[in-house]
């Protein structure tokens, strides 16, 4: 036992933490994941009734039918594996209940490809839009290989491509961002890059693209809503954008005026007409690529424009997003928990900090502010979430994101991500991957298979709130910065707390409204309860509690009780759901899992977190050796550990009998733990002394 920091309890808990056994990468929690068919003609993907549907014709295998996404990203040089490891690792995922990868910044040079390094781009070099043949080969071939596991894809076009300067004195930004939205040279070269792309990957004939996105986390707007634009856009791309906003202003019949880069300073008149005039840039940039895409691969493709909010540790976005992905078929978000601070340099892997946080801390901001992000009619996908490694209360984000995205039925859960590299298959936690996550990996599949069937009665009632285009881009001007729901509370007295209770869209309107659509019955519930520090929730199918649980005390839910038993920290996150999709009252085969968090290895135990030294709440883990300030994210030692929770486990589920089976982490059913049955009840304890170390249990019922 290892005493370990956390920064929300008052003083150093004593942890029980110990090394996973891992004899492969193999899930423990694979229940009721059936195995995946090969995708074919009738299974591409098209928008109807504002979800995603398969197509073909109804009565046909596969056809007809509306799917949900749950998967992950991979990213860089893990889109470009070798045969033998593209078969590995798609075959890995199928087994984990993914359905979907997004290949995202895949638009950057190949590099020097090897036996011992993937491309880690897509393109010959970064001037040209002419594809690297190898990298294209691979890719094409991995795609293939997901399909013939039951796998999508959703492709990114824009994400990491930085325009090299083709003039002296050029100034381009980090990934040109926001200069490919509006310089006319940029704007041809995607064009043509899409062409190339389209006809490389043979796009047009493949099954497995489910979707695609145009452009990831790049607006004008909102450069322009939260200051930016000056330290972005300089020398002859300013001049460039000052024509075009003197043009702008003689096509709407407006008296010659200066383009104010920042919203603040200027008349709320101007500031309305600025703000009206990037919207329009944006928009017309989406509908351009959006048409290239629609003429090369055929109207039905789903297609996202950007982000509508998305954020790491600041959110990003706004209402006006709406407009800017008007000719977009989906919508898509991103939003994280604790993301990572790099105080110096971005991205440096040895010089980062945390702040240990729970999803509950900040759920009206984050979580529940995600759903304003959803329009009326389109389907809606969060294609970025994480609350990533170390986190010590990580064990939550799983669980309760899944079951919001069940209550308010949308369509899509990727989680960001698998991988950055081509070590897809290690065993130890590393930055934001969930690869070597074990907390997480626990839960995945569970996760997979809980949203991915659509069941009866678990969605909210729905909720419309409409905003004038006028009111969204006043909005605009005054930097909501993809703060939705604290807009809305503060302007129109609208809860912060409804899309725990209703599901949420968005529509236009000549002025603001609320409309209950209906009121049809569900059996889902998100209740946060902020005193308690605790978050219950479920359906008739699943059942779950996080947060700071007493320990030695019983927490309950409708159908699962907790008890906490020493030495747990006092922070847990257990999630019960059913195996054969019976609800979990009249179920004969449930999994729980009750995860502790993740760590890797010193000379001396597992690593901690610590904050000695650091201003504020901030925590990283001190390296080794070295003089770094943290130890690097992507270089961790095995083995993997994982603290250990003692708990006592009780289900008001009718019975005869009950058999509950630890579940090892290479997934074996190990001997059955004793239980005590009732006619009301089940009661079974966990992880003691006495028992087997597991965070998974598989129970069998006798009814």
């Amino acid at each position: 036992m290892y005493t370990l920091a956390s920064c929300d309890i008052p003083k150093a808990a004593a942890v029980w933490i110990e090394p996973l056994p891992l004899q492969s990468a193999k899930s423990a929690t694979a229940r009721g994941v059936a195995a995946q068919r090969a995708l074919g003609p009738n299974d591409r993907v098209i928008v109807r009734d504002g979800h995603f549907y398969t197509s073909g014709e109804a009565g046909e295998a596969g056809a007809n039918q509306r799917i949900r996404f749950f998967g992950v990203n991979l990213a860089l040089s893990a889109n470009f594996p070798s045969a033998d490891d593209g078969e590995a690792l798609a075959s890995r995922l199928a087994e984990l209940g993914v359905n979907l990868v997004r290949l995202h910044a895949i638009d950057q040079p190949a590099g020097s490809a090897s036996a011992n390094a993937y491309p880690v781009g897509i393109l010959r070099d970064a001037t040209h839009p002419e594809l690297d043949r190898q990298a294209a080969a691979q890719l094409k071939s991995f795609i293939t290989q997901l399909s013939k596991h039951g796998i999508y894809v959703d492709l990114n076009l824009h994400v990491n491509h930085t325009f090299p300067a083709s003039r002296p004195g050029d100034f381009i930004p980090p990934q040109s961002k926001p200069l490919q939205i509006f310089d006319d040279e940029m704007i041809q070269w995607q064009i043509r890059y899409i062409r190339n792309l389209v006809a490389a990957l043979d796009l047009r004939n493949t099954p497995a693209l489910a979707m695609i996105e145009i452009d990831n986390e790049s607006t004008l707007i909102d450069n322009w809503q939260e200051g930016s634009l000056p330290s972005l856009v300089k020398g002859r791309f300013l001049q460039e954008l000052e024509t075009k906003w003197a043009q702008y202003r003689v096509a709407h019949h407006l008296s010659p005026a200066p383009l104010p880069l920042v919203p603040r300073g200027v008349s709320a008149t101007l500031a309305k007409e600025a703000a009206q005039f990037f919207v329009d840039l944006d928009a017309s940039y989406i509908d351009l690529m959006t048409s290239t895409v629609s003429e090369l691969i055929g109207k039905t493709t789903p297609i996202a424009g950007t982000q509508v909010a998305h954020g790491g540790r600041w959110r990003h976005g706004g209402f006006v997003n709406f407009d800017v992905n008007r000719s977009a078929s989906f919508i898509d978000a991103h939003f994280y928990v604790d993301h990572y601070w790099f105080p110096h340099r971005q991205w440096d892997w040895t010089d980062w900090r945390i702040s240990n946080s729970w999803l509950g801390d900040a759920a009206d901001s984050t979580l529940l502010n995600v759903a304003y992000a959803r329009a009326a009619g389109k389907p809606f996908v969060i294609s970025e979430f994480n609350q990533p490694w170390p986190n010590q209360q990580d064990s939550a984000m799983l669980p309760v994101v899944t079951q919001l995205a069940v209550a308010q039925d949308w369509d899509g859960l990727i989680l960001y991500n698998w991988s950055h590299d081509k070590n897809w298959h290690v065993t130890t936690p590393s930055d934001f991957s969930l690869k070597g996550d074990w907390t997480k990996l626990v839960q995945f599949a569970q996760c997979a298979h809980y949203f991915r069937a659509i069941r009866p009665n678990t969605a909210f009632p729905r909720t419309t709130i409409s905003l004038s285009t006028d009111e969204r881009m006043r909005a605009a001007t005054r930097n909501v910065a993809g703060a939705f729901g604290s807009y809305l509370s503060d302007q129109h007295a609208v809860p912060l707390t409804l899309p725990a209770h209703r599901q949420i869209m968005m529509a236009d309107a000549v002025a603001f409204r609320v409309r209950d659509e209906d009121h049809s019955p569900t059996s889902s519930y998100l209740d946060i309860d902020r005193g308690e520090k605790q978050i219950r929730f479920g359906s008739s199918y699943a059942a779950g509690v996080t947060g700071y649980l007493p320990v030695d005390q019983r927490v309950s839910t409708p159908i699962l009780d907790v008890t906490l038993l020493p030495p747990s920290r006092g922070f847990a996150t257990a999630f019960l759901t059913s195996v054969d999709s019976e609800p979990l009252a009249q179920s004969s085969h449930l999994l729980l899992t009750l995860p502790g968090f993740t760590m890797g290895s010193t000379r001396n135990g597992p690593q901690s977190l610590e904050s000695s030294g650091l201003q504020g709440q901030w925590q990283t883990i001190a390296p080794e050796r070295g003089g770094a300030p943290s130890s690097n994210l992507k270089d961790v030692s095995g083995p993997s550990q994982m603290e250990r929770i003692p708990a006592n486990v009780s289900l008001r589920i009718p019975s005869l009998g009950a058999s509950v089976y630890p579940l090892s982490f290479d997934g074996t059913r190990l001997a059955a733990i004793p239980a005590k049955v009732t006619q009301t009840t089940v009661t079974f304890s966990v992880n003691t002394k006495s028992l087997p170390f597991a965070a998974s249990y598989e129970i069998v019922i006798q009814h």
